[in-house]
């Protein structure tokens, strides 16, 4: 107790209030943030029973909505090892060392066009199914519009093709493993049995161009190599050409026939039991940490508010208000007040 009233007897309130002042004049700016701070964490302690109540009843009811009332994606998935052609090709005949030395072998080399590697096909094979031409026509050949758009958008005849291929690309996507050299494919669609089919779709209309693509090389090869023969006149170099030609219309004889070509399934499409989307337990923890963050932040905001408009009307005050009224006032700048036990540690040493 402080011995210096008039009356003997000492006021607790005032004591309190003339230690917090006479600390304030003594505080550092890091000490006044440090008191800011505990003010805003003891504000939000204040309010924990809110925002527990908040944060974990949406995280909770948006997770049951995501788990029982939404629609259920499941994704198909088929794993191939993409090969060249001229690879394939060459296990049903002689490479180009086989062909006539010398100038056989330089011509050979050109019309194989050189071997690529696994990673370089691999994107080849994922641009060419991304691409609008492959998937309009994909969407064409098997009739998907009615599948696709029907999922999307209820209003079917105002769909675009460019919007058609929008949605069935956003479903499909690729995934390479440079360890074993194997591209992944994935489809999504709340149907189990239609994703593997479409999954199917894209493996057969992707064997179907590059098989056609390569027939079309041999066809043309062959052709432009008739056309040097009837040109030449040395009777050694036309033998040459007809052996290069024979062999452009070997290889486009087997890649009509061959099953492989291409590529290599490693495992076709399957679909597992699960549904791969919406993640019930990532969307509630999404919502939850969402709710608890706005909530803080609505407790700061209206808090900070509140202060402000105390502080102007400190500034500002009514003339008809009280005098006696100015002491029950909140002093905004005066975060050590509403905290007087963290003033106790700033007071200055004698």
């Amino acid at each position: 107790m402080d011995p210096s009233g008039s009356n003997g007897h000492s006021t607790p309130s005032a004591g309190v209030n003339a230690a917090a002042a006479g600390a304030r004049d003594h505080l550092t700016e890091a000490q006044r943030a440090t008191l800011q701070l505990l003010y805003y964490i003891d504000l939000l302690r204040s309010r924990w029973l809110l925002i527990a109540s908040l944060t974990i009843g949406i995280g909770l009811g948006y997770g049951l909505y995501t788990k029982f009332l939404t629609v259920k994606w499941y994704r198909a998935q088929a794993i191939v090892t993409p090969v060249s052609p001229e690879e394939g090709l060459s296990m049903g005949t002689g490479g180009p060392s086989d062909m006539v030395d010398g100038l056989g072998g330089g011509i050979a080399s050109i019309l194989e066009g050189g071997g690529a590697d696994t990673v370089t096909l691999a994107q080849r094979y994922t641009a060419i199914m991304n691409s609008y031409a492959f998937t309009t026509g994909l969407v064409e050949k098997y009739h998907l519009e009615h599948n696709i758009i029907g999922v999307r958008s209820p209003k079917a005849p105002t769909v675009t093709k460019w919007s058609v291929h929008t949605m069935i690309a956003d479903r499909f996507s690729t995934e390479y493993d440079y360890k074993s050299g194997n591209l992944t494919l994935y489809f999504l669609d709340p149907s189990p049995a239609e994703a593997q089919r479409v999954l199917g779709y894209y493996l057969d209309s992707l064997r179907d161009k590059l098989r056609n693509e390569e027939v079309e090389a041999g066809a043309s090869a062959a052709a432009s190599l008739e056309e040097e023969v009837r040109k030449s006149s040395d009777a050694l170099l036309q033998t040459q050409l007809y052996e290069l030609m024979a062999r452009q219309i070997q290889r486009e004889k087997i890649a009509e026939v061959q099953s492989d070509f291409a590529f290599k399934v490693v495992e076709p499409p399957v679909v597992p039991d699960n549904y791969f989307a919406p993640k019930a337990r990532h969307n509630a923890t999404i919502a939850a940490s969402i709710t608890f963050v706005l909530v803080c932040t609505w407790i700061l905001a209206t808090d900070f508010i509140r202060r402000a408009k105390a502080q102007f009307a400190a500034m500002n005050p009514a003339p008809a208000e009280p005098a006696a009224d100015d002491s029950s006032s909140p002093h905004p700048d005066e975060g050590e007040e509403i905290h007087p036990r963290f003033v106790r540690n700033l007071r200055p040493k004698a």
